[in-house]
């Protein structure tokens, strides 16, 4: 609706009347004034509101001091458009209705990009986004009256925004608006629910799941999954439902350096950035599904269907906050400030959390079976006991944040009393003369196979790896907020040119694929044990290896190889 100039002089003079009482003020007289002019009620002209708000009277006094033309001052923006009446056709009209009707989620901006690319529906000049809406507003079709009625507005919220992608994941589920079809009986439906986890600062999607049983086992599978792909974020925020309050879940963050925290009692909507997200899913995901014929689809073709959509439009669409898509601004963080974690290490933390003490004989209780402990000193403190479901012949023990091994079921084979029976017979026994009858290999090439990755397992140091992620966290925050490079207090005394990174970037030239970031992981925690290193020397043992024709899939044994050369080095030196 376009104002005449009688009706923009008399929204000057209503504005003036404000900016008079203000004009002129010290900043305290100014605030008390404005504090008496927010508590009254008046009739403002062509709106239906009563009362005003702070942002409009120090806005009318900016704009007052700012416009060079008193005469022209706080009158409103004029029209740009001025002369030009954008009309609907009846063809419009009626798609417009109609499509509507269909999906009530549909934005203006949708409706207008679906009008553009029909014939039936396409006219010069193409009509505006607040043309269709003032159309389906008169049609009582709003999207505000349809959804939200005569219902009262939220709390309003002040803004907030990590400093930094991976620095706060926010996680949430959304209410069961989607049924599908059940695996066990395929007559019957059943509710499915989504899970996502969404970064704070690039508002980019890290993980989205639709799930038929809501627990903490499908949030920490699911977490999981997005920290093996994407790297360990520093907080990750959620309410207070019964999936996000476990004890499982809290203390596998806390191995990792992730810090879980909970919003307010009753105050889900603290997380608005992940409501909006789940509630862009809902309008626009899972009502097209509905629209399209597909809501009678599996949890897998949901999943599908949900995967390939945040993917290819909610991670890609421009976001009106950031100014940028979320997968541009979250992959902008540098690679070398993100801190992975090997998977076997994950699927380890990632397991059921339960506590239990260690009595004086090694034992511990879970599952009602007994478990004997490696580690004698554990005796008689109390542990944290993880375990699978699936295979409930061995849990794994922790202790203070540090991983002392496994614990296999008690029987009196492995009864550590009699083991040491057995071993001081053992070497008690006198020795068996056996003749030389031929001289044959002992191993075979399945057995020195076996006998290598038991030696690989048992060089496997997952403390390690969680020191190494608690100290780069610091040292990656340290430098982000002090805007200075990483490890700025081991400033060797020469330049360095061949450091942990060209280390990397030279082992897989020379191996010619890329690596995966468990192994990544695993060359930077090798640079770190034993570096620097001889770029000749690196050169020279790769080259060796990959003449004899080692696999150039087993890392392991090209860094191990590497290993001993250099101990080989420093014991001639």
């Amino acid at each position: 609706m376009r104002r005449t100039q009688k009706e923009r002089m008399m929204k000057k003079e209503f504005r003036m009347d404000f900016v008079n009482r203000l004009n002129g003020l010290t900043p305290k007289d100014r605030a008390r004034v404005i504090d008496e002019i927010l508590q009254g009620r008046y009739t403002i002209p062509f709106s239906k509101k009563e009362t005003l708000s702070k942002t409009s009277l120090y806005r009318w006094l900016k704009e007052f001091r700012e416009c060079a033309d008193a005469g022209t001052a706080l009158m409103g923006k004029v029209r740009t458009d001025k002369g030009e009446i954008p009309t609907l056709t009846k063809e419009q009209k009626a798609a417009l209705l109609r499509w509507r009707y269909d999906n009530a989620y549909r934005t203006a901006e949708d409706l207008r990009e679906e009008l553009l690319n029909h014939e039936s529906t396409r006219s010069p000049p193409p009509p505006s986004t607040s043309t269709i809406t003032r159309f389906l507003r008169s049609k009582g079709l709003s999207r505000a009256n349809i959804l939200f009625g005569d219902r009262p507005q939220p709390k309003i919220r002040l803004a907030f925004e990590a400093e930094y992608p991976q620095q706060i994941w926010m996680a949430d589920t959304k209410g069961p608006d989607v049924h599908v079809i059940d695996p066990q009986d395929p007559t019957q439906r059943i509710q499915a629910k989504p899970i996502t986890f969404i970064d704070d600062n690039s508002r980019y999607m890290t993980a989205v799941r639709y799930v038929t049983v809501e627990n903490e086992a499908a949030v920490m599978a699911l977490f999981c999954q997005a920290v093996l792909m994407l790297g360990i974020p520093e907080i990750l925020y959620c309410d207070r439902g019964s999936p996000y309050m476990g004890k499982s879940l809290k203390r596998a963050a806390a191995l990792i350096g992730c810090k879980v925290l909970h919003a307010p009692v009753r105050d889900g909507s603290a997380k608005g950035k992940e409501e909006r997200s789940l509630r862009t899913i809902h309008e626009r995901f899972e009502h097209e599904m509905k629209a399209s014929g597909k809501d009678g689809a599996t949890l897998e073709e949901y999943n599908q269907y949900v995967t390939a959509y945040i993917a290819q439009d909610y991670n890609r669409h421009v976001h009106e906050s950031t100014g940028q898509t979320p997968e541009e601004r979250f992959f902008a963080y540098p690679a070398k400030l993100r801190r992975f974690i090997t998977k076997d290490s994950l699927m380890m933390i990632f397991l059921h959390c339960s506590t239990a003490s260690v009595s004086k004989t090694g034992l511990v209780r879970m599952n009602k079976q007994k478990y004997l402990v490696q580690d004698i000193m554990l005796c008689g403190k109390k542990v944290e006991v993880r375990y699978d479901e699936s295979d409930l012949s061995r849990v794994y023990i922790w202790h203070e944040e540090k991983y002392y091994g496994e614990a296999f079921v008690f029987n009196e084979g492995n009864d550590f009393l009699q083991r040491q029976a057995i071993t001081e017979r053992i070497r008690t026994a006198p020795e068996i003369f056996i003749p030389e009858v031929d001289k044959v290999p002992v191993y075979s090439r399945l057995e020195r196979q076996l006998a290598k990755h038991r030696e690989e397992m048992e060089a496997f140091d997952i403390n390690g790896q969680l020191v190494y992620n608690r100290q780069k966290k610091e040292e990656v925050r340290s430098a982000i907020l002090s805007g200075k490079p990483a490890n700025t207090t081991e400033v060797p005394a020469h330049p360095v040119t061949f450091d942990a990174d060209a280390f990397l970037y030279l082992l897989m030239k020379l191996l010619r694929r890329q690596f995966t970031p468990s192994e990544r992981l695993a060359v930077h925690t090798f640079w770190r044990s034993v570096g620097p290193i001889d770029e000749k020397l690196v050169r020279k043992t790769v080259g060796r290896l990959l003449g004899e024709e080692h696999p150039v899939e087993d890392l392991k044994g090209y860094l191990e190889e590497i290993r001993l050369c250099i101990l080989t080095k420093n014991n001639a030196n």
